[in-house]
């Protein structure tokens, strides 16, 4: 990946997209992570009228309030909204009806950070940036009309590996790099414990045998473990009906 060029088709593609809805303000939820980090700058780099909009769930969102410190957004353009009171309310009617496990509840409250930013960027006239990497689109690792709903997706074509490159590129605080990718919905929550294997060897996989339609033989030859090829392949076919939308009958 060639990193000056790729900030200059993002940061291209952002200005395209905002002047032909003619839209100013950027809607972005900043949670700490790399992902929403990436986002904020390449937003801000893009000369865009950057909004972050800070969701923590209880005592969760301090690290998002550090990288609104770093970009120097006014306190204007940063709203900090606790989702606990709507999502326990959602949880505790839920229950009356059915069960709810812990990835409901997760569930729940990712569409509930959706809501409230499409709340927001009406009142704003601007557009909701999402914030969904290409290894995420892959895994299926994202709730349907919950993170992975938006208006513009800057990132989507980078697997989460260019995301970490591009970051340490643009000079994202190390301690951003550093962190273990988290969705944040519940303690001690991590993406890649979730998944049972690591970002690395999924983007290999995903780069090689989909993008690059290489068969599994030569994947291995290059070092990559065949269970955890079988593992990555397997979670990517389960999950097809994530990437092929409602579908309509005519």
């Amino acid at each position: 990946m060639n990193k000056q060029k790729t900030v200059k088709k993002i940061t291209d593609f952002l200005k395209k997209e905002f002047k032909k809805r003619k839209k100013k303000r950027a809607i972005l939820a900043v949670s700490g992570g790399i992902d929403s980090a990436l986002c904020a700058y390449l937003c801000k780099k893009a000369g865009l009228d950057v909004y972050a909009i800070i969701l923590p769930y209880k005592k969760s969102g301090g690290d998002g309030k550090k990288i609104v410190k770093d970009l120097n957004l006014s306190d204007s353009r940063v709203i900090t909204i606790d989702i606990a009171p709507l999502v326990e309310l959602a949880v505790k009617k839920l229950r009356k009806i059915i069960k709810i496990d812990q990835v409901d509840k997760g569930n729940i409250m990712a569409r509930q950070r959706m809501v409230l930013q499409y709340s927001i960027s009406r009142k704003l006239n601007g557009l909701v940036i999402g914030t969904e990497n290409l290894s995420e689109y892959y895994l299926g690792y994202f709730t349907l009309y919950g993170d992975q709903a938006c208006d513009i997706s800057p990132i989507a074509g980078l697997l989460k590996t260019q995301v970490f490159d591009l970051a340490k590129y643009l000079g994202i605080p190390k301690w951003v790099l550093e962190k273990t990718p988290s969705a944040d919905l519940w303690s001690g929550q991590t993406d890649e414990g979730e998944l049972g294997f690591t970002y690395r060897d999924a983007d290999q996989i995903i780069y090689y045998s989909i993008i690059k339609k290489q068969p599994k033989e030569k994947l291995i030859k290059k070092g990559l473990n065949s269970k955890i090829i079988d593992k990555v392949l397997k979670r990517v076919k389960e999950t097809e009906y994530k990437r092929e939308g409602a579908p309509k009958c005519i």
